[in-house]
């Protein structure tokens, strides 16, 4: 008995390929190649500081000192103008949420016109006679 089934053997093929770099050629003792490379080995450090340094005791620093305070403190940070709590508004506002907290279904936008239906007149009876007199007026034109 022969072995009829047919068997797939895949061999290994080995593809070499080569990096080709598009533009000029960098070369890397130049002053600039060396500067980013300190760079890159900065921020791989976690050492890279870029911008302006900051300096502690400047009013800025103050300021967002005491924010970070107030925060802690707090929670949170009140910003802006403050509502006043009896304009109509926020009366409006207020009995909405309650509404809404109750469950109770608040409907938006303009409310729903309820349509009228067109009166019909009873047609004219055809004995009936209407009398129109269209009384018609000449411009006259003058020459000068």
């Amino acid at each position: 008995m022969k072995n009829t089934k047919n068997e797939v053997v895949e061999t290994p093929v080995t593809v070499e390929t080569q990096e080709k770099s598009i533009g000029r050629k960098i070369d890397p003792t130049s002053k600039r190649q060396q500067l980013l490379a300190k760079r890159e080995a900065a921020k791989a450090e976690g050492t890279f500081k870029k911008g302006r340094p900051v300096i502690g005791t400047s009013k800025r620093q103050e300021t967002l000192a005491k924010r970070k305070a107030k925060i802690e403190a707090n929670g949170s940070l009140k910003r802006g103008r403050p509502s006043n709590e009896s304009s109509k508004r926020q009366i409006a506002l207020t009995a909405k949420a309650a509404k809404l907290a109750d469950g109770i279904e608040v409907k938006k936008g303009r409310p729903k016109v309820e349509k009228v239906e067109a009166v019909t007149a009873e047609p004219i009876a055809a004995e009936t006679t209407v009398e129109v007199t269209i009384e018609k007026t000449a411009k006259v034109k003058r020459k000068k």
